[in-house]
C-alpha cells in the first residue's frame, strides 16, 4: 500500500502517520537513552557491587557488544515476523530487560539482564526508522525525520542529567526501572494502533552472514571500548581490531556472493550502490564521531576539572539537549521546503564554529560561554543528523527500508564507539605529554617555581614543618599542572572533532538527495538526473 494512501486514512480524527511517528518516537527515545543514563551511575555501581571500573565497564559494553551483534538480523525478523509484530516483541523484550537489571542481585546478573536489554533494544531504532518513513509522502519526509530526530538527539544530552538526579537522590535501580512504566505504554499503543505490514515474502536465514557480522562488529566494537583502558598499540585491541575487519570482509564477500546468486543476503549491501545512501552514511559517520565523542567529554570536563556534581553537570548539559530538539524539529520543516544541503551547510558551519570555540576552553571559562557554546552546538546537530538520514533514505525502495535503516543503525554504533575510544585515548595519551611538558618548565625562576616558597611558607604558618610544607607544596603545583595538562588534552580533542566536522562538510557536498524542495515541485521542476541515476543503479542491483 503506497504511503499516500496510508496516510490519508484516519483513527479517531488524527492522521495515521502521526499515530506511527508518536508510537516510535518513543521506543527510540527508549533505546536511545538507554545507551548514556548508565554511564554516569558506573561509580555507583562500583560501590554497589564492590567491582573495580574495568569489570563494571561490562554493563555498559555488554549492552554495545549485543546491538552491534543484534541489529544486522532486524530486516530479516522485520520480514519474517511481521514489522508491528517484531517491533512489539523488541519492545517487549527491552521493558523485561530493564525490570531485571533494575532486580540484579549480582554484576554478573546485571550484566547478563543488560545483554537481554541489548536484545530488545538493537531493533527499536532500525524499525521505528522504517515504520515513520514508509508513512510519510516524499514531500513530508524531513519533518517526520525532524520529528524522528527529537529523540533521538534529545535522549544522549538528557541522559547524564536524568541519571545523575536518579543516582544522586535515589537509586540506581531507577535508571533501568524507569523504563518499566514508558515500556508497557509504548507496547500497548503499538499493540491497538499500529497496523501491521502484509508479509509479502519469508527470507530465509542467512546464518553464515549472520556469523560473520556477529563476529566482526562484537570484535570491533570491544575493540574500541576497551582501546580506553588498554590503549591502540596494546596486543588485545589490535588483534581484536584486525579480527573484526577480516570477519566483515568475509562477511561482505559472502553477501555480495548470495545477493549474486539471487539469495537472500542477512543485510543487503548493494545499497551502497545508492548514490544519496552512500554520501549521506559518509558523512554521518562524521558527525557522530564528533557528535558522541563530544558528548563523552563534557561530563569529564564538568565533574572533573570543574568540580561539578553528576546532577549539576546534567543541568549544564540540558539547555544542548532542548536547542536540539527544537532544531531538529525546524530543520525537518526547512528540508521540505528549502532541501537538504541548504539546510545542512549552514549547520555545519556553526557546528565548526562551536567546536573551534572549544578548543580555547580552559579551567576558568564562564559557563555563560560554554553553555552558549552547547546551545549553539545542539542547533547545530539538529540541523545536520536529521537531514542527512531523510537524504540517506530518500530513494530506497521501501522494501528496502528495513534493510537500509539496520545498515544506518550499525553505521551509526561503529561512529559513536569510534569517536569515543579515540577521543578517550587521545585525551589520556596527550595528558601525559603535556604534563611533561608543563613539568619541564617548572623551575626556580618561572612563576610557578616561585610559588612554591610562598606556598610552603602557608603550610608552616598552619603548623606543619619544613620538610612536609615542601612536599605539601610540590603536590599542589603537581595537582595544578594536572588539571593545566588536562585541559589542553581536552582541547587537542576538540581539534580533532573540528577536523571531522569539515571532513562532514566535504562529504556533504557530494550529498544528492531525491528529496525535491517545496518550491521546486510547485513549479514541477523534475528530480535532477543524478538523483534518477541513483535510484536507476540500486534497482538495476537490486535485481
Amino acid at each position: 500500500m503506497q504511503a499516500s494512501e496510508q496516510t490519508g486514512q484516519r483513527r479517531g480524527g488524527l492522521a495515521y502517520k502521526w499515530i506511527v511517528a508518536i508510537v516510535v518516537i518513543i521506543g527510540v527515545f527508549m533505546s536511545i537513552l538507554d545507551q548514556t543514563i548508565v554511564n554516569i551511575a558506573i561509580p555507583h555501581l562500583q560501590a554497589a557491587f564492590g567491582a573495580d571500573l574495568h569489570t563494571v565497564q561490562w554493563v555498559l559494553t555488554a549492552y554495545i557488544l549485543t546491538q552491534g551483534v543484534v541489529t544486522p538480523t532486524a530486516a530479516f525478523f522485520a520480514d519474517t515476523l511481521g514489522i508491528k509484530r517484531f517491533y512489539i516483541i523488541s519492545l517487549a523484550a527491552f521493558t523485561l530487560g530493564s525490570a531485571l537489571c533494575g532486580l540484579s542481585w549480582s554484576l554478573p546478573a546485571l550484566i547478563f539482564f543488560r545483554i537481554l536489554q541489548g536484545i530488545g533494544g538493537a531493533s527499536l531504532f532500525p524499525l521505528s526508522m522504517a515504520l515513520a518513513f514508509r508513512e510519510f509522502p516524499p514531500e513530508e519526509r524531513g519533518m517526520s525525520m525532524g520529528l524522528f530526530g527529537v529523540p533521538a538527539l534529545l535522549a544522549p544530552a538528557i541522559g547524564p542529567t536524568l541519571g545523575g538526579y536518579l543516582v544522586t537522590y535515589a537509586g540506581w535501580q531507577l535508571i533501568f526501572y524507569i523504563n518499566v512504566p514508558v515500556g508497557i505504554v509504548a507496547v500497548l499503543l503499538a499493540i491497538f494502533l499500529l497496523r501491521e505490514q502484509p508479509v509479502e515474502r519469508r527470507p530465509r536465514f542467512d546464518a553464515a552472514g549472520f556469523v560473520f557480522a556477529a563476529a566482526g562488529l562484537a570484535s570491533l566494537l570491544y575493540a574500541l571500548s576497551e582501546a580506553s583502558t588498554y590503549g591502540w598499540g596494546s596486543t588485545l585491541v589490535r588483534g581484536f581490531l584486525l579480527a573484526g575487519v577480516l570477519a566483515l570482509a568475509i562477511f561482505t564477500a559472502i553477501e555480495l556472493m548470495l545477493a549474486a546468486r539471487g539469495g537472500e543476503p542477512l543485510l543487503d549491501l548493494r545499497i551502497f550502490a545508492n548514490g544519496p545512501f552512500t554520501t549521506s552514511t559518509i558523512a554521518q559517520v562524521f558527525i557522530i564521531f564528533g557528535m558522541f565523542g563530544g558528548l563523552f567529554l563534557f561530563p569529564i570536563y564538568l565533574q572533573d576539572l570543574r568540580g561539578l556534581s553528576a546532577f549539576q553537570a546534567g543541568l549544564l548539559l540540558l539547555p544542548q539537549a532542548l536547542a536540539s530538539m527544537v532544531s531538529s524539529v525546524l530543520g525537518g520543516v526547512l528540508v521540505d521546503r528549502l532541501g537538504v544541503r541548504p539546510v545542512m551547510i549552514p549547520g555545519l558551519l556553526a557546528l565548526a564554529l562551536a567546536n573551534w570555540e572549544l578548543t580555547t576552553i580552559t579551567v576558568n571559562s564562564p559557563f555563560g560561554w560554554f553553555q552558549w557554546i552547547l546551545v549553539l552546538r545542539g542547533v547545530a546537530l539538529g540541523l545536520s543528523v536529521q537531514p542527512l538520514a531523510v537524504a540517506s533514505l530518500s530513494t530506497i525502495r521501501p522494501e528496502k527500508l528495513a534493510q537500509a535503516s539496520s545498515i544506518s543503525t550499525v553505521t551509526r554504533s561503529v561512529s559513536s564507539s569510534l569517536g569515543i575510544a579515540v577521543l578517550a585515548t587521545l585525551v589520556q595519551t596527550q595528558n601525559q605529554i603535556h604534563f611533561g611538558h608543563l613539568a619541564e618548565m617548572v623551575t626556580a625562576s618561572s612563576p610557578l617555581g616561585q610559588l612554591i616558597p610562598r606556598i610552603q611558607a602557608l603550610f608552616i604558618l598552619q603548623g606543619a614543618d619544613a620538610r612536609s610544607a615542601y612536599n605539601a607544596a610540590l603536590q599542589l603545583i603537581a595537582q595544578l599542572l594536572q588539571q593545566r595538562s588536562y585541559v589542553l588534552a581536552m582541547q587537542d580533542a576538540f581539534r580533532v572533532t573540528l577536523v571531522a566536522t569539515v571532513l562532514a562538510m566535504v562529504a556533504t557536498l557530494f550529498v544528492r538527495s531525491g528529496v525535491r524542495p517545496r518550491w521546486a515541485r510547485r513549479r514541477g521542476v523534475p528530480e535532477a538526473s543524478e538523483e534518477r541515476t541513483a535510484a536507476t543503479m540500486e534497482t538495476m542491483f537490486a535485481g
